[in-house]
């Protein structure tokens, strides 16, 4: 069997990210698609000016800090374009705001466009930049 392609590995981080209950960002398959010595790098946002970055330790322990803040996280796939181990997706996530003290109110639906580039090794993620633009909340 043929290793996936990163743009196939890109649509399969959408279906995983989104394969949970409305508390929980999805199974441990979603990290799975990450390679262990990943290297991650998440654009400026209001709860995170400064952006974050990490190995796949900070993946994990973003997606356990946001389960107690945000609920019904859903990530929308708008396009991707992938030539081998590269590729390029963007998305819009939402969620709605399950706690206070953060940039929206809570109950508010929290909406990103987020532009991510992909770099793919031994079939996983070695690479991922996103770049976010905050929307207005809804």
């Amino acid at each position: 069997m043929a290793k996936a392609t990163a743009a196939e590995i890109a649509r399969r981080w959408i279906e995983l990210y989104n394969d949970g209950t409305p508390g929980y960002y999805g199974s441990d398959r979603f990290l799975e698609l990450y390679h262990e010595d990943v290297d991650w790098s998440e654009g400026p946002t209001r709860a995170y000016p400064d952006g974050r970055t990490g190995d796949l330790r900070a993946i994990r322990s973003a997606l356990e800090g946001a389960q107690h803040t945000m609920k019904n996280r859903h990530a929308e796939l708008f396009e991707v374009i992938g030539e081998g181990d590269r590729a390029a997706m963007r998305y819009r996530w939402s969620a709605v705001v399950a706690a206070d003290g953060l940039p929206f109110p809570r109950g508010a639906t929290a909406r990103l466009d987020v532009a991510a580039f992909l770099a793919v090794r031994d079939g996983k993620i070695s690479r991922i930049v996103e770049h976010i633009a905050v929307l207005p909340p809804a």
